[in-house]
């Protein structure tokens, strides 16, 4: 078990204790309340968050805040924190361009899968539009809005979103940390 995310000040024993009740609170979670959601791993799912009957996966360690919402097709791979109040959302919930019908009567479209690579962080309150990709090694700023694909190592903020800097201070840097995730993902 790796401590090194231990809270300051927490002890080994404590945060032990908590990792075996976690595995089996995701088990309750995802075998009773939720069970449509694959998941291949330690999940942590903090009080109210939902997902709907929707393809979900949900890889190794991730981590899904307080009061999330899934509510469309999403696969996330491994080493993800979400933070609370975190929204995926459809793409093409209602029709809208229809004269002479209400969108409460509009057909729902279809929306893309959206894709979460590994070692992501999503920041408090954002929201992932469906059909986007959040590359590997990448960050969302709190409050932001996703429409769009965010490349691999960089931090992307605001609404819409868009680059705010690269998360690594030179390519080789980039290149390394991609190296380092690849090998990961074969492991």
């Amino acid at each position: 078990m790796n401590f090194s995310n231990t809270p300051r000040g927490a002890s080994k024993v404590n945060f032990t204790v908590r990792y075996v009740i976690n595995i089996f609170r995701s088990w309750f979670i995802f075998r009773l309340r939720f069970p449509w959601v694959k998941y291949n791993g330690f999940v942590r799912v903090m009080a109210y968050t939902r997902f709907a009957k929707r393809d979900i996966v949900i890889g190794n360690r991730v981590q899904f805040g307080r009061y999330c919402s899934i509510a469309t097709d999403v696969h996330f791979e491994d080493n993800i924190l979400i933070a609370s109040r975190v929204c995926f959302v459809g793409k093409n919930d209602h029709t809208i361009d229809i004269p002479g019908q209400y969108i409460w009567d509009g057909e729902r479209g279809n929306d893309a899968l959206t894709r979460v690579e590994s070692d992501v962080w999503i920041g408090h309150n954002s929201t992932i539009i469906a059909g986007v990709k959040i590359g590997k090694g990448s960050i969302v700023a709190a409050g932001s809005i996703v429409n769009k694909d965010v490349p691999e190592c960089e931090i992307w903020g605001g609404v819409p979103a868009k680059k705010i800097k690269d998360r690594f201070f030179n390519d080789l840097d980039k290149e390394k940390h991609l190296k380092f995730l690849n090998k990961q993902d074969f492991i």
